[in-house]
């Protein structure tokens, strides 16, 4: 276990773990388990304690635990590493997941909620005793209809991630899917550094885990598009122990989706982000014809797998819009705690959920040297590229501000 936390003695912890703070965020990889745990703060969240656990629930690049070896892992790491209070949240990757966006008639929220349960249950031929299914209101149709963006994760999946966080210093209150987490701190980080607050609500994210990636488009701060693509992303022997170091102090310890089938030798590089560009440019375009004409400003990589630099230079090839690596770390005030990035930015949106946005700070980019800057167009577009649609509508959205909501299940929470 790779780990930071407060100085203190055992009896400091013992009345820390007891007082108000920030739930713990629990990320469920698979090849090694994150927990971290932030406080507020001006233009950086204050890192409170953060640590990384080798080995998962699923099978992956690393050992297999089963739910009670994994919760006596966690037990001890938040006692030795001072992380304080009793609730956690935990986030689980989207291979786990089937998703779809469904348009239902008006209704409330109960009758929705049944609505939704029955419909998912139908698109994902899952039995309805063996499914966790949840869903986000994405807004009205013409009509007055609802768009919904449905979930269904099995419930074993579930069951096993609580077991594993309830350990008797901690207890789970909300599960979330991998990408939405990954999309709060990604806003929050534009909201706070880019210098135009438009730039920071029309962008596309593509959160890439080893199995699946998944695109999010987001038409002024509202979720307007997701999809999730299968294949084979993680870069070969990257597992936890070959993409940390030690950081500051360590302590260790003893669907709906298209699959896309890729080389994963090292000569595979090239087709399997060509691949994973093609089918994002084929999502944008479904945007586009949806929207009147709308595309995003720029397309935003992060994720487990987001190691490679070839993934967007590819994407922004193919795509024809700005393509960066996200920099989730760049949100704490101590980045050596989350030695990894891009691993950490599902961890870093379940812990600041309850906290609020950080201040505004942007940060202006110096252009490359010896290369001419792309002339951009009034609308802040590349010229010759797209322009920036109308208004968005109620169509197919929700709302960011306040953040996205957690995942609701039919009849209760998840």
């Amino acid at each position: 276990m790779l780990g930071f936390g407060n100085a203190g003695n055992a009896r400091g912890g013992w009345f820390a773990r007891r007082r108000h703070s920030a739930p713990v965020a629990v990320d469920f990889g698979r090849s090694s388990v994150r927990l971290l745990q932030l406080a507020a703060g001006g233009t950086a969240y204050r890192c409170l304690a953060a640590a990384e656990i080798p080995g998962s629930l699923l099978e992956g690049n690393g050992p297999r635990l089963d739910a009670d070896a994994m919760s006596a892992r966690i037990r001890e790491t938040v006692r030795g590493l001072g992380f304080s209070g009793q609730r956690a949240t935990a986030t689980l990757p989207a291979e786990l997941f089937q998703t779809d966006i469904a348009r239902l008639p008006a209704m409330d929220d109960k009758e929705l909620a049944e609505s939704v349960r029955f419909e998912a249950l139908d698109r994902f031929g899952m039995d309805a005793d063996s499914a966790v299914i949840g869903h986000l209101r994405l807004g009205g149709t013409a009509g007055g209809g609802n768009e919904v963006l449905m979930f269904a994760v099995p419930r074993e999946a579930v069951a096993t991630a609580t077991r594993a966080v309830n350990t008797g210093d901690t207890a789970a209150v909300r599960i979330e899917h991998a990408s939405l987490a990954a999309l709060r701190a990604a806003t929050r980080q534009r909201l706070s550094e880019c210098e135009d607050p438009a730039a920071a609500r029309d962008y596309a994210l593509l959160h890439l885990e080893d199995r699946v990636a998944t695109l999010l488009v987001l038409r002024e701060g509202n979720i307007c598009f997701l999809r999730s693509i299968r294949g084979e992303w993680a870069s070969a022997g990257m597992t936890m122990i070959g993409r940390t170091r030690t950081g500051r102090t360590m302590a260790g310890l003893g669907e709906g989706a298209i699959e896309l089938e890729s080389d994963t030798g090292d000569h595979g590089t090239a087709w399997r982000w060509c691949a994973l560009a093609e089918e994002s440019l084929r999502c944008l375009r479904h945007v586009e014809r949806a929207s009147g004409g709308w595309w995003p400003q720029e397309v935003a990589i992060t994720g487990p797998a987001a190691v490679d630099p070839e993934a967007a230079a590819t994407v922004e090839s193919v795509c024809g819009v700005r393509t960066s690596l996200c920099v989730p770390i760049r949100m704490i005030d101590a980045p050596e705690a989350c030695v990894h990035g891009n691993a950490w930015i599902a961890a870093i949106g379940g812990a600041c959920a309850d906290l609020p946005a950080l201040a505004r700070n942007p940060r202006r980019e110096e252009p490359e040297q010896g290369a001419a800057a792309l002339p951009r167009t009034s609308a802040g577009t590349r010229a010759g590229g797209r322009t920036r649609g109308r208004a968005a509508g109620g169509s197919g959205t929700i709302a960011l501000q306040p953040e996205p909501k957690p995942l609701t299940v039919a009849g209760g929470r998840a």
